[in-house]
């Protein structure tokens, strides 16, 4: 008994556990993080308007990175709530603006498994290491989830003042050796480089380090009125991989001309199908019922469909060739057969009577006109 309710004890303390979890999650992906048109503790809106109030001219790029024609500063926040095509897709824009001497802010979010971000910086020749390995004690999960890092400038940077605060990051840009250290984490890790790049600079900073939330530290609007200083009054917020789409341009003409060919086409099938309800199928047809019924009843039908039609002369020749055909014994007269190529119907019946009594062998008196010339 003990050790089933220790069970039961054991069971609801992991769902209770999970749905903290799961509850945890779907808070944190409800926010658009990163996007200058978020107003969420994650997000840039407070930099977008502390920029436009220092008199920098603002834009939004509402489409692909490739349609960007602008100078300046683009900038790219992570993480992404629309992702990329391919590693080349993601780089060659980039490396466009940089090589007309622009400016490249990348704000990485700091978060492990992330594969967009992982691509798109691998696309700039960077990579991810981790900086701080989590914890799997469950008492000590609450303070490493809650940690916070005050970085601190590099050596030898002018101007040091107030610590940058952000959450420690599970996970930063590995600094390549031409990159400048600007900001250190607690470990010595570098957090903030700028890294020279074609004709341009790559600036990396957490995406944390702007949010919403962390503007009101002097450490981390100091670090943002440097950058507005360092790089210039042009800045570009990439909202397109945040969500935001503008208007996608309509080859109108292209499209008329189609449409034009599609309802010419459904107008010569209109016509064609009223030619072909309109054409004549021939003269009426109506059906003959069916007679059903004996042998009897049937044969009385087809006689008198004959005898409508006139068929009594070809019906008394036809019967004299097939007694004759049936009885070659049976000798008939010539004169049976004149009487037959002018028969009508009542001289078919009388034809039929005398050939079935000369079958019979009973003796048929010749009628008048016959009986001078045909006597037996």
């Amino acid at each position: 008994m003990r050790d089933r309710r220790l069970r039961i004890f054991l069971m609801a303390a992991v769902l209770a556990v999970l749905a903290v979890g799961i509850a945890v999650l779907a808070a944190g992906r409800g926010e658009a993080r990163g996007s200058s048109l978020s107003r969420g503790p994650g997000g840039w809106l407070a930099a977008r308007r502390y920029l436009e109030a220092r008199g920098v001219r603002v834009r939004l790029l509402d489409a692909p990175p490739d349609q960007f024609e602008g100078r300046g500063v683009l900038v790219s926040t992570f993480p992404r709530q629309r992702g990329i095509s391919s590693t080349g897709a993601a780089a060659e824009p980039l490396d466009a603006h940089l090589r007309h001497g622009g400016a490249l802010v990348i704000a990485y979010s700091g978060e492990w498994g992330n594969s967009v971000e992982l691509v798109a910086l691998e696309a700039l020749g960077l990579s991810l290491h981790e900086v701080r390995k989590p914890t799997f004690n469950p008492l000590r999960w609450r303070r490493f989830a809650r940690e916070e890092w005050d970085l601190r400038p590099a050596p030898g940077v002018a101007g040091a003042g107030e610590p940058v605060r952000i959450w420690a990051p599970r996970v930063a840009p590995r600094m390549p050796r031409e990159a400048r250290p600007v900001y250190r984490g607690p470990g010595d890790e570098v957090m903030i480089a700028v890294l020279p790049r074609y004709r341009g600079t790559i600036w990396l900073v957490p995406a944390d380090a702007f949010a919403n939330a962390r503007l009101d530290n002097l450490g981390n609007a100091a670090l943002l009125e440097t950058l507005r200083q360092r790089l210039g009054d042009d800045w570009t917020f990439d909202e397109y991989h945040h969500g935001l789409v503008g208007r996608v341009p309509v080859e109108t003409e292209a499209l008329g001309r189609t449409l034009d060919l599609v309802l010419l086409h459904l107008a010569v099938l209109y016509l064609a199908a009223l030619l072909a309800l309109a054409r004549p199928f021939g003269p009426a047809w109506r059906e003959m019922p069916v007679v059903t019924g004996s042998a009897g009843a049937f044969l009385l039908g087809l006689g008198g469909l004959h005898h409508r039609l006139g068929h009594h002369r070809q019906a008394a020749e036809r019967l004299l060739g097939r007694v004759r055909e049936l009885d070659r014994n049976l000798a008939l007269p010539p004169g049976l057969d004149r009487r037959a190529g002018s028969a009508d119907a009542k001289g078919l019946v009388a034809l039929a009577r005398e050939v079935a009594r000369r079958r019979r062998g009973g003796a048929v008196p010749a009628p008048e006109n016959e009986r001078e010339t045909d006597i037996p």
